[in-house]
């Protein structure tokens, strides 16, 4: 497991407080994603693994529909993340509640999540922000197989780890089929 640098020392040998990061990171051989969200590390894994068998085992290699198990959940600890190529849709399923991405052909990604919507803006070097409104609520940058989300409010850490794992599994279908 991959864990941050201790924070600078500022005066009077403390420590700046760690900003809260989620890392969604691809592990291509064991063909899982990790999602780490503050000490904690949830597990993608395609839904076709969950079937017995060869076919499945084979299936769940070109996967773009991913259960994360959440350990610490209040709920069952599972949720279904998926990406769709043709529409260039990430979506979310956690409980009874899903969320989607809509894209358009020049204009940014957008999707609404407890009623508000958030319109994502993305760079051709990797970087993106989450915004409401005009104010970003999340920064994040795409690497090869990962995702790195930092400066959120705590409230949209669940939301932004889901997004984030859809963010990992495009950029694996982008790989596999671009």
């Amino acid at each position: 497991m991959h864990r941050r640098p201790v924070a600078p020392l500022i005066g009077g040998g403390q420590y700046y407080p760690e900003r809260p990061m989620i890392r969604a990171t691809a592990r291509v051989l064991k063909n899982v994603i990790e999602v780490e969200v503050g000490s904690e590390t949830w597990t993608g894994r395609p839904v076709e693994s969950e079937s017995p068998g060869l076919g499945p085992k084979l299936a769940a290699l070109f996967s773009t529909q991913y259960v994360l198990d959440r350990p610490r959940s209040v709920a069952d600890g599972r949720s279904l993340v998926s990406y769709r190529a043709k529409a260039d849709e990430i979506r979310i399923v956690v409980g009874d509640d899903q969320w989607k991405t809509r894209s358009t052909t020049f204009g940014p990604m957008t999707i609404v999540y407890a009623g508000v919507e958030y319109t994502i803006n993305e760079r051709l070097t990797g970087r993106f922000a989450v915004l409401r409104g005009t104010e970003p609520v999340g920064v994040g940058q795409l690497g090869f197989r990962s995702c790195v989300i930092e400066q959120y409010p705590p409230a949209l850490e669940g939301f932004l780890a889901h997004l984030a794992l859809g963010y990992v599994i495009r950029t694996l279908t982008w790989e596999m089929f671009g």
